[in-house]
């Protein structure tokens, strides 16, 4: 749950969205650098939704190029947008910087090695890339703050994290193994030059930014939780939009039947709906009939009706072709696309007693009446009040045995749901643009895990997409740092309801700003709350505390002797492994092998020309040769290899002998 609200915060919050914004701008500047052409809008998107590997809502392009057209960074031009000529040489120069720092620090930290040069400068980007994606958040408390040492303090862990990337890597001399894991940490903790930095920078920057787009696609698990297995009950003005492709929700209504078919959403209507879509749309026919009888089709393709437009652009141009068009749209749409078959909820007599029941009920009239009036300072029609008050009936009839939630554009069924607890976190009704905005329709989806921005980051390295280094400042990165460890800080049950007090502002379709506003609010709170009880309880806890930490540091102590006792007999063994190695290979086999070959002299010495004193010096000078070649290129690099790995291990083996003791 930490990374869910981290993932939520970090996408509502105003300081975020701003920083998003400016990692989009640098993608798209990316894009326009990988192509000789200019690129339409239509052409950028393609490109970004190549990295993201999912697409984002256009409007979040736009906003990228509006931002990088008023700072003179792209041109716009026959409706297309390129980098001007000196803006494509700085970022040439830039990736031409990046190369030749990595292969400098290569050279600086890292030699010699027995790997290819190339390949050791591969490796040691992807280290750079696994330290950033565990430790970006230790890395950003050490340059924030002048006295933190996060990364040390990680350092066996990093140690071990890096040694099994790099024990992996076969592209690697194995004989680099050991002495690469040992110079890349002793380079990340204790080095400092101004290539590192810069490298560093770069590297913890991207991740930054990866975590920030990353946090802004896709459906948050709550959301993707509080939906699936559920059934959807359809309000009127929804079903109008379905299948019109004039219609501002087509596209999105066309992702939301995937979405659906992903998280097993069962849509349909009641007998209610279907009735007043029946006599809505028969007047509506009646109308655009009326006009296309009255008017030419001139004048009837400029209208903005959204019927109208939807029957134009199935190419309807006469009357009989309006016709036709209108039969076509006279019932309730069968698929919300193709894949989720819209069903009639009429198979159950007691829906239709509680929806009777309501609807001749003058308080519930009265009550969703006042919430109507309220909003629009004006009663609410007979018929729809009635059919509204019969829709949210039958959803509450539902509602008492399974997960269910109706969707709506209408405002007093919605304002009637904010009144009305969740049911694990489904709201009684949704609006459509707030369920395209939960589920992420346009930005991602459910395919897309906002909280794992590793993949990402990665890609952004490897295809040369890092962030300008001016793009973000040190202050940007103390932000998220600090709201990471506000929620670490934060009692298990408090994440919870911090969260699902969110979903809950999200889901009645409030304002960034306004769930942005709220979400700080509940951490004051609870940070209040916890000072409070803090002043209450200190005395009380005050031993408790300092006799836990002094049982802590027993423990600490205790650990370290046993974990010595079993250090020093795991390197005892080692040491015996390469005293019996050394004895066999530097004694025993050239011993061995000397008086096998002596004894080959005297057995044979009668059929040689050569004096028996000579051919034993011979034979012994042989075989000091070959025990002098096999020792250096051979035996003394397969002792030290096998003998570093060994040592690699023992803090593996110490602790997991310390694990299974303490069992």
């Amino acid at each position: 749950m930490d990374k869910t609200l981290k993932t939520l915060h970090l996408r509502l919050d105003s300081t975020s969205r701003s920083l998003t914004k400016n990692a989009i701008s640098q993608l798209i500047i990316k894009v326009l650098f990988t192509s000789d052409l200019p690129l339409t809008i239509k052409e950028i998107g393609n490109g970004i939704k190549d990295v993201l590997k999912t697409a984002i809502a256009p409007n979040r392009i736009e906003e990228g190029i509006e931002k990088l057209l008023e700072k003179e960074e792209i041109i716009y031009a026959k409706k297309k947008y390129s980098l001007s000529r000196s803006n494509r040489r700085t970022l040439n120069k830039r990736y031409e910087d990046s190369t030749e720092r990595l292969d400098r620090l290569v050279e600086t930290y890292f030699k010699p090695f027995h790997s290819d040069k190339a390949l050791v400068i591969d490796w040691f980007s992807d280290a750079t890339i696994e330290f950033f994606k565990s430790y970006s958040k230790e890395w950003i408390s050490d340059i924030c703050h002048k006295k933190s040492e996060k990364v040390k303090e990680k350092s066996s862990d990093i140690f071990l994290h890096i040694k099994r990337r790099t024990f992996n890597n076969k592209n690697l001399d194995k004989k680099d193994y050991a002495v690469l894991v040992e110079r890349f940490v002793d380079c990340i903790i204790n080095k400092k030059d101004a290539d590192l930095d810069a490298h560093l920078w770069e590297y913890g920057t991207s991740a930054f930014a990866a975590n920030l787009l990353q946090s802004s696609i896709g459906a948050d698990p709550i959301s993707i939780a509080a939906f699936r297995d559920s059934k959807c009950v359809l309000d009127t003005n929804v079903l109008m939009n379905i299948g019109l492709e004039a219609s501002e929700y087509h596209n999105t209504i066309k992702k939301l039947d995937g979405i659906f078919s992903q998280l097993n959403v069962t849509p349909g209507y009641f007998h209610i709906t279907e009735q007043e879509y029946i006599n809505t749309v028969s007047n509506l026919n009646k109308e655009i009939l009326r006009n296309v009888e009255k008017f030419d089709y001139s004048v009837i393709k400029e209208t903005d009706d959204h019927f109208i437009q939807s029957a134009i652009k199935r190419e309807c141009s006469n009357y009989e072709d309006f016709q036709t068009f209108c039969q076509q749209i006279s019932t309730p749409p069968e698929y919300i696309e193709s894949k989720k078959k819209i069903e009639i909820f009429n198979d159950d007599p007691k829906l239709d007693i509680a929806i009777e029941n309501a609807q001749n009920d003058e308080n519930k009239k009265t009550e969703l009446n006042t919430i109507y009036k309220n909003v629009t300072r004006k009663d609410k029609r007979d018929a729809p009040l009635v059919h509204d008050v019969g829709i949210i009936a039958g959803i509450e009839y539902y509602r008492t045995t399974e997960k269910a939630f109706i969707l709506s554009q209408e405002i007093s069924v919605n304002k009637y749901s904010h009144t009305k607890p969740t049911v694990e976190n489904l709201p009684l009704a949704i609006r459509l643009d707030t369920i395209i905005s939960m589920l992420a329709i346009d930005n991602g989806g459910t395919d897309v895990n906002p909280t794992d921005f590793s993949n990402l980051f990665a890609d952004m390295i490897r295809f040369n997409l890092q962030p300008d280094k001016n793009t973000f400042k040190i202050t940007d990165l103390s932000k998220l740092l600090d709201t990471e460890l506000q929620i670490e800080q934060l009692p298990a049950e408090e994440v919870v309801k911090i969260a699902n007090s969110l979903h809950g502002n999200i889901s009645k379709g409030l304002s960034d700003d306004e769930i942005s506003l709220e979400l700080n609010r509940e951490f004051q709170e609870v940070k209040l709350k916890f000072v409070d009880d803090l002043a209450e309880a200190k005395d009380s806890l005050s031993f408790e505390k300092s006799e836990k930490e002094r049982l802590k540091r027993q423990e600490a102590k205790s650990a370290n002797v046993i974990k010595g006792l079993y250090r020093k007999e795991e390197v005892e063994k080692v040491d015996k492994y390469i005293k019996r190695s050394r004895l066999i290979f530097f004694g025993g086999l050239p011993i061995g092998i000397s008086l096998l070959s002596c004894l080959g002299v005297y057995l044979y010495q009668n059929d040689s020309e050569l004096s028996n004193f000579l051919s034993y010096w011979i034979a012994l000078a042989v075989n000091v040769i070959v025990w002098l070649l096999t020792s250096v290129f051979i035996s003394k690099p397969m002792i030290a290899s096998k003998s570093a790995k060994q040592m690699l291990e023992i803090e593996e083996i110490v602790e997991r002998r310390y694990e299974e003791g303490i069992k």
